[in-house]
């Protein structure tokens, strides 16, 4: 079952990869958070499968850089557009 939650995971940072390289900002945020959300869960996934060195960790310092980062995208294109 959990080979099956890797599978769909890795296809979901493929997703997001290619909504990033696809073009335009928004694009590129909602491509970015789907890839990274799907890189933490995987990282999960494989600490309750076996063993690896700092998955939480390595998923932890992951996931903050992507929640800030699209906070500071939505001002700064609420910014623009309301000039």
């Amino acid at each position: 079952m959990m080979e099956v939650l890797i599978a769909s995971l890795s296809f979901g940072v493929l997703a997001g990869t290619y909504l990033v390289t696809k073009g335009g900002p928004e694009n590129s945020l909602i491509g970015l958070n789907a890839a990274s959300i799907c890189a933490v869960t995987a990282l999960v996934a494989f600490d309750k499968i076996g063993e690896p060195l700092f998955s939480k960790d390595i998923a932890l310092y992951l996931i903050f850089p992507g929640i800030f980062g699209a906070i500071l995208f939505s001002r700064f294109v609420g910014a623009a557009k309301n000039d």
